[in-house]
């Protein structure tokens, strides 16, 4: 799948998302030290890096799952690297886990749930319900008990949950991961599909061919901090980023 367009001109615009100078240790151990990363209004990010770089940890800090040592995370203008996971959220932070994140009930009853919490009036929360199983392909679905759905059912409803808080940035983690090729093909296309509502979206998987064909930009963490940014054909003449990651041999 190759990425054909852009959404926007992005760098004409503010950034919607502003890391500046974040640094977090554990138990006296760097893990991020002074991570600088700007995301643009509806633009698609990648985060790249070996296992044990802080792609984890730095998202962990964005969404407030932990707070950072130091330096700024900023949303929409504001400073949200103090609050509580919960304000984060609400100020237009989503988040999609890589684990199968759904509840014990029907699709229909997953969305219409999450709808009664953000949304007011019964009638509108039922007609955003639909519109989701109808854009995300859920519709067949919709009595069957999420435990029972496939990983490809499942990463759609949980990217079509996400849009029910009306978030400004989404924060992907492996959203395609343990996915067969043509499925990975589907989730891409509905990847895209947030960009339609104007979301922001920062994603980080394994495979990188599978989030180079989707993304405008990525950035790559090693040794604590970050070692390339670009496009991803700038990305890939960075000697750091070949040797740190992706080897001599790689071809995208």
């Amino acid at each position: 799948m190759k990425k054909g367009f852009r959404i926007i001109k992005f760098k004409k615009d503010k950034p919607v998302l502003q890391i500046k100078d974040v640094s977090k240790s554990f138990d006296g151990r760097p893990i991020l030290k002074k991570i600088n990363m700007d995301l643009y209004p509806g633009e698609c990010v990648g985060l790249l890096g070996p296992n044990g770089s802080g792609k984890s940890t730095l998202y962990s800090a964005i969404i407030g799952e932990i707070y950072s040592d130091s330096g700024k995370i900023i949303l929409n203008s504001k400073e949200i690297q103090d609050l509580p996971i919960h304000l984060r959220a609400k100020g237009g932070i989503g988040y999609l886990s890589q684990q199968r994140s759904v509840f014990d009930m029907t699709t229909y009853e997953n969305l219409l749930g999450i709808c009664q919490i953000c949304i007011k009036g019964e009638e509108n929360q039922i007609k955003l319900t639909e519109r989701l199983l109808d854009e995300f392909n859920l519709q067949h679905l919709r009595s069957i008990q999420a435990s029972n759905l496939s990983g490809g059912e499942v990463r759609r409803l949980m990217l079509a949950r996400l849009l029910i808080n009306k978030p400004s940035v989404v924060l992907l983690d492996e959203p395609m991961a343990a996915l067969d090729p043509i499925v990975v093909q589907d989730i891409q296309q509905y990847i895209l599909k947030l960009q339609t509502y104007g979301v922001s979206i920062l994603i980080t998987d394994h495979q990188v061919q599978n989030l180079f064909s989707i993304v405008d930009r990525a950035y790559v963490l090693g040794e604590q901090s970050i070692i390339a940014q670009g496009t991803p054909s700038e990305i890939l003449k960075s000697s750091k980023a070949i040797e740190l990651y992706f080897g001599t041999s790689f071809r995208a």
